[in-house]
């Protein structure tokens, strides 16, 4: 998103999400330390303070230092990644991504098709009218549409039973332009028990340096109670992930809310733990080597009752994930993210 936009864009949330937020918040601090807050991030970070309300800085629990260390979206999404993660069109292009991975041999949701506003295109290449694409699929139980450019937060998944619901691929191509279908899969039953209703899946937060791929980062994120996606924008929630595979205590909607489990589900977060942890931080590292042009991505990796299967990457994966379940990570990431920036473009 452009500055030019960003800006109006924060404006919004915070008179329609943050302030509403704090002034329900009964533990917030006084006007005068707040104030007195805002003078520090401010200068600290050379930018309006946005985040300061975003990340509930105004509560009596979070001093000025902690407050201090949560990253801005700004420094990290004009300042710092436009130098890291310099050319991202091959991973950001969602049917591009698949292909590379698929040439990988990297576990992934079968491709079924993708296209534009003119024309499909079957995973083997062959061209199929839009009005035809669904008929291929046929037999393939639950399908999921999405675009394949600029799309973020969930925008524009739809998930098709092929054969029973009536969905207007042409329709759609005129609204979203390039496309993809490709299969729905199935969830593990640990992360089942926690919410049955929608493909809850890992963010994994990963960094490609000279050393090698790193995890720096895993959330879960679970579906909202009346969605079928896991974004926060229709009430989902995240919940930061240990490497052994525990939950934290609590998870955190996008009011950062704490919750102790999922509405949908009698099991609470802190007793419950995810198997096969190890293979999704293997698999998130694996991927990561793949775009080297890209060094700070955030893995979408759904786990299968067979195994992890890749969703997708980004490269400008949300802040606000990252910070609602580990704090505030300016200390450690600021440092991480310089490490890479400036490298040259192959």
């Amino acid at each position: 998103m452009s500055g030019a936009r960003f800006l109006p864009y924060q404006v919004r949330q915070l008179r329609s999400e943050h302030l509403p937020a704090m002034l329900r918040d009964g533990d917030r601090k006084s006007l005068a330390r707040i104030a007195g807050d805002l003078v520090k991030v401010s200068a600290r970070w050379r930018c309006l303070p946005f985040h300061y309300f975003r990340y509930g800085g105004y509560r009596r629990e979070v001093s000025s230092e902690q407050a201090c260390s949560y990253l801005p979206e700004s420094a990290l999404f004009h300042r710092l990644l436009p130098r890291a993660n310099r050319d991202a069109i091959g991973l950001d292009d969602k049917t591009s991504c698949k292909r590379v991975l698929a040439s990988a041999g990297v576990p992934q949701p079968a491709l079924i098709a993708s296209g534009d506003r003119r024309v499909g295109v079957t995973s083997a290449g062959h061209a199929v009218p839009l009005a035809e694409v669904l008929d291929r699929a046929s037999g393939s139980g639950r399908v999921v549409v999405k675009p394949s450019r600029y799309s973020s937060g969930g925008s524009g998944v739809v998930i098709v039973r092929t054969g029973e619901d009536d969905f207007d691929l042409p329709a759609y191509a005129q609204r979203w332009g390039t496309w993809l279908v490709e299969q729905h899969v199935p969830q593990h039953p640990d992360l089942d028990v926690l919410n049955p209703y929608a493909l809850n899946t890992f963010r994994v937060i990963t960094l490609l340096r000279e050393g090698g791929a790193e995890v720096l980062y895993v959330m879960l994120k679970l579906g909202g109670a009346e969605s079928t996606t896991d974004n926060s924008a229709v009430g989902g929630m995240q919940i930061r992930v240990h490497p052994d595979g525990r939950l934290d205590r609590h998870g955190y909607d996008r009011y950062l809310n704490a919750h102790t489990r999922h509405g949908v589900s009698s099991v609470p977060f802190a007793d419950h733990r995810i198997s096969r942890m190890t293979e999704v931080h293997e698999l998130a590292e694996r991927c990561a080597r793949l775009f080297p042009q890209v060094p700070f991505i955030g893995w979408d990796i759904a786990l299968t009752p067979g195994g992890p299967v890749v969703i997708e990457g980004n490269s400008s994966p949300s802040l606000a994930h990252i910070q609602r379940t580990h704090g505030g990570v300016a200390l450690e990431l600021v440092p991480a993210l310089r490490s890479v920036m400036d490298r040259p473009i192959v």
